[in-house]
């Protein structure tokens, strides 16, 4: 997971920085079909998806009445879509921000494989049951690859089931994970959000202030 340090960089202001598509049709370090990821675009995606975060709560709250039936589907290929276009040996973003909080069995599963006792592990790693950064990521690549923990396997998660019941921790996810982002952003796309946001937000911060009078 290397940073690619001699990418082109952009501008990044705030106003320049904002797509009117999703971000990796926008990107500078975009290559033969792959995005490239550096710390500059680590943080594009963090702004943008901050800048954005009222909108995407809005979009949470619409695909929850009106997602598509199929939209596990549709999330799963975009997904593998990302998957390809981005080199994950690139970012390793996850692994450095993420808290997770992982079973009693998984940390046992990873202290050994650091080759250290469970004590020793929770003593120099576990704040308040808390792991942060990991502590099997050497430069941009996982030590413990092939006995990593099913959470850090799965991540983002776009490939599970029941994808609009866990669109809390998608929105954690695209701030930090390139492929999360730029799969929810083309998700909009997908389902034609832009047609129905400004009525659908429109309504929801009428109820909001209904709900504060009342």
């Amino acid at each position: 997971m290397k940073n690619s340090g001699g990418t082109k960089q952009a501008k990044t202001s705030r106003i320049a920085a904002r797509p009117k598509a999703v971000l990796q049709a926008k990107n500078p370090g975009l290559e033969g079909g792959q995005i490239a990821v550096n710390a500059e675009y680590l943080e594009r995606i963090k702004v943008l998806s901050e800048e954005s975060e009222i909108e995407n709560y809005d979009f949470r709250a619409w695909l929850k009445s009106y997602a598509p039936e199929d939209i596990d589907d549709v999330v799963k290929a975009l997904s593998q879509k990302y998957f390809a276009l981005i080199d994950c040996q690139e970012c390793a973003n996850c692994c450095r921000v993420l808290e997770l909080e992982f079973t009693e069995p998984e940390l046992h599963m990873i202290a050994n494989s650091m080759e250290q006792s469970i004590d020793e592990f929770k003593k120099r790693f576990v704040v308040q049951g808390i792991v942060k950064p990991c502590p099997a990521l050497k430069g941009n690549l996982c030590s413990i690859y092939e006995g990593r923990p099913d959470v850090c396997r799965s991540y983002p998660h776009f490939e599970k089931p029941h994808f609009i019941f866990r669109l809390y921790g998608v929105l954690d996810s695209i701030a930090v994970c390139p492929i999360a982002f730029n799969a929810f952003e083309e998700l909009k796309a997908k389902v034609k959000w832009s047609q129905y946001r400004a009525r659908w937000s429109k309504r929801r911060r009428q109820i909001e202030t209904e709900g504060n009078v009342a």
